[in-house]
């Protein structure tokens, strides 16, 4: 039986060949003998039948023996292989190829069992392939939704924050405009404080004046005291000059007498005028003291009101840098909002474009799930890439074998896919398939 599976196709025609041709030189040596003379027609008969009948069993025997041998060696091996291949057709990866021999048809299991593994051992890449896909799929899809929700909630804080910088620069610019504002104001006060410092000068030295004036005053007053004590004394001269002249001199002690009560008069005057001078002294030197005090809590006031307004100028100053920096900031929130909301709808993009590959790569898993792959489909992968240096000398016979082999499985149209998916093998001896 096992000379049989190696028996070529090509033996068997030649072996085929060499009966008919070994029956073609028996008859023809029977005829040659029936047409001699070497013996009696009688004698010949029997010989001729009996040949002949040999002829005809052998003939019937060689007959019986092709049919059988096309039967077993190819038809019922080819539709073992046709029915493998619609196995294959419906996605069955699993089933067992059985090896038969060296011939075309041992070739062609052989051939058949290399392709169904390339194809289980691809389906598997694939297979496997698709549920990583999947399952990164899934968690670019989970991580780009997060991402989309947090970006949104980001679009949504970078709005508020915009619309607070806003506010922010608003305020900002009015209080820059109300410490101007105050600036200014400030100026004017230390305008009016630095005249009023002025004024007060003024008054001070007003109040020196009369200070002055007052001391000649009391001066005068002192002369004209001199003066009274003077008349005085000569006014008691007189009368004393008089009293010696007796009824001579009684008119001039009269006139003496009120000489001297005028001198009193004028004496007890000057007193008076003296402490009302030396008591307008004592308030223009107190006026005096109080109106240097106010110069120079009007000076003190100038000088704090020149703080002042140099420090609101400052603050108008800071406050008009803030509102510049306030309002680039808010130029800045404003921007990264539009890249935000940019953002957004890229992320929104890349989470459709997830949730697309996860369907892709379910479709894919789905669709390869219709094989069933053996056992032996990852572990005969290795054996593929060693049994491709031994089976180059067959390619020839391979590519012939592909050229017939659609018509084998009745589905001559499907010829130009399995060619299309040749790509997809890792043996090139397959790439007809």
């Amino acid at each position: 039986m096992k000379l049989i599976d190696n028996m070529t196709v090509r033996m068997s025609w030649g072996l085929v060949l060499v009966m008919f041709s070994s029956l073609i030189l028996v008859l023809s040596a029977l005829g040659f003998y029936a047409v001699s003379d070497l013996g009696s027609e009688a004698d010949k008969a029997p010989l001729v039948e009996g040949g002949i009948f040999l002829v005809l069993g052998v003939t019937f025997i060689t007959i019986a023996l092709v049919l059988w041998g096309v039967t077993v060696n190819v038809i019922r091996p080819l539709e073992r292989a046709v029915g493998h291949f619609e196995r294959m057709a419906k996605g069955d990866l699993s089933g067992a190829v059985e090896q038969r021999g060296n011939n075309e048809i041992g070739r062609l299991f052989a051939a058949m069992d290399h392709m169904q593994q390339s194809i289980g051992l691809t389906v598997g890449k694939v297979r496997q392939g698709g549920q990583t896909i999947h399952r990164h799929s899934q968690e670019i899809s989970l991580g780009n939704t997060d991402l989309s929700s947090r970006t949104e909630q980001q679009a949504a804080s970078l709005q508020e924050t915009a619309s607070s910088m806003e506010e922010l620069t608003s305020t900002v610019s009015q209080n820059a405009d109300n410490a101007r504002q105050a600036s200014q104001l400030a100026v004017e006060a230390s305008q009016t404080a630095r005249r009023g410092g002025e004024v007060v000068s003024e008054v001070v030295g007003t109040m020196r004046g009369i200070n002055d004036s007052s001391h000649q005053v009391s001066e005068i007053i002192k002369v004209i005291d001199s003066i009274a004590f003077q008349t005085n004394i000569l006014a008691l001269n007189a009368s004393v000059e008089a009293a010696r002249a007796g009824e001579h001199g009684r008119g001039f002690a009269v006139v003496a007498e009120e000489v001297r009560n005028l001198a009193g008069r004028s004496s007890g005057a000057s007193k008076e005028i003296r402490s009302l001078i030396e008591a307008s002294v004592a308030r223009v030197t107190e006026g005096t003291a109080l109106v240097d005090r106010a110069g120079q809590t009007m000076e003190a006031i100038v000088s704090a009101v020149q703080r002042v307004s140099d420090i609101m100028d400052e603050i108008a100053a800071a406050s008009q840098e803030q509102s510049n920096g306030i309002g680039q900031v808010n130029q800045a929130v404003t921007q990264m909002d539009q890249v935000t909301q940019q953002n957004a709808v890229l992320v929104e993009q890349a989470a459709n474009a997830a949730s697309e590959l996860e369907r892709e790569a379910e479709q894919l898993r789905t669709a390869v799930a219709t094989f069933r792959l053996g056992s032996q489909a990852s572990e005969s992968a290795p054996a593929f890439s060693t049994d491709h240096a031994t089976r180059n000398h067959r390619h020839d016979d391979d590519a012939e074998l592909a050229r017939w082999m659609p018509q084998l499985i009745g589905k001559p149209g499907q010829q130009p896919n399995r060619t299309s998916r040749s790509s997809a093998l890792p043996d090139d001896d397959w790439s007809s398939f």
